[in-house]
């Protein structure tokens, strides 16, 4: 029974993970969850019960404890992102920006430095360009002209904020580079990781790395940034749509299972006590 029972529970948080992907399809520089699964053994997830002297009739299991070996369940160890690149799609916007190759853009949050590869920025009141959620883009080297401070942020990593008021005519070359015509504004950061494995999904276009044996990578030489074209994202809705449907049936396999299990119970309480 307790087989199918876990079996049930994790086709049904699948269901969610693949939901979410589906419902990001859309979504600028989205990557998608992949789930992962293990085997819960019992006897190497506790810790072992100690063996107590039978006090009533002694069974087969006194005699041979097996102390959880013969239980086996299967568990959502969690998911992993797919890092895989989603087509770029032209806009033609001065301020869209996309990455062709690895690498990510560097924002500030309240919390820090944050990477993302969604690239749709644009100027706000202040002047310094900033991404969808209102968070400062960074250059690659202090020296851009300063924003004014807000309210939580970090002044250090401020001073990397690109700040592009009174500017026109801006361009943006692939190595990053910002031009308000001949006049070169500011280097934008592009950083890579050397273990993608080792980076938190924070929301849905935002990374951190989880812990510091995972430092950013600053020289990127295949990598191409390019100016009005957006990252779509890398979550194919057809396949989705099967893992959707794959899940749904693991889930009534293992319905189907448990109801046999209970039938066959039910035979064995009423049938079987009647002989």
């Amino acid at each position: 029974m307790w087989p199918s029972v876990s079996g049930a529970v994790a086709q049904s948080q699948v269901v969610d993970v693949v939901a979410n992907n589906l419902a990001n399809a859309d979504t600028s520089a989205f990557k998608k969850d992949l789930p992962t699964f293990k085997e819960y053994l019992t006897v190497l997830e506790r810790l072992p019960n100690h063996v107590e002297i039978p006090r009533g009739p002694v069974k087969d299991r006194d005699l041979y404890p097996l102390d959880g070996r013969d239980q086996s369940f299967v568990i959502m160890d969690g998911t992993h992102t797919d890092h895989r690149q989603g087509p770029l799609t032209p806009t033609h916007g001065a301020l869209d920006l996309g990455i062709e190759g690895r690498g990510f853009f560097q924002v500030l949050t309240p919390q820090g430095i944050r990477y993302t590869r969604q690239g749709a920025f644009k100027i706000n009141g202040n002047g310094t360009l900033v991404n969808s959620a209102g968070f400062p883009v960074m250059a690659s080297t202090a020296g851009a002209p300063r924003a004014p401070a807000q309210a939580g942020t970090p002044t250090g990593d401020l001073g990397r904020a690109i700040n592009l008021a009174d500017r026109t005519h801006l361009s943006v070359s692939e190595e990053g580079d910002i031009f308000s015509g001949e006049d070169l504004i500011a280097k934008i950061a592009v950083t890579d990781f050397g273990d993608y494995k080792k980076l938190k999904k924070e929301g849905g276009e935002l990374f951190v790395p989880s812990d510091e044996t995972n430092p950013p990578i600053a020289s990127l030489p295949n990598s191409r940034v390019r100016q009005g074209f957006l990252e779509r994202s890398n979550v194919n809705p057809v396949e989705e749509m099967v893992n959707l449907i794959k899940a749904n049936r693991l889930f009534e396999h293992d319905l189907k299972a448990m109801k046999s299990y209970d039938e066959m119970m039910a035979k064995e309480s009423n049938d079987i006590g009647k002989l």
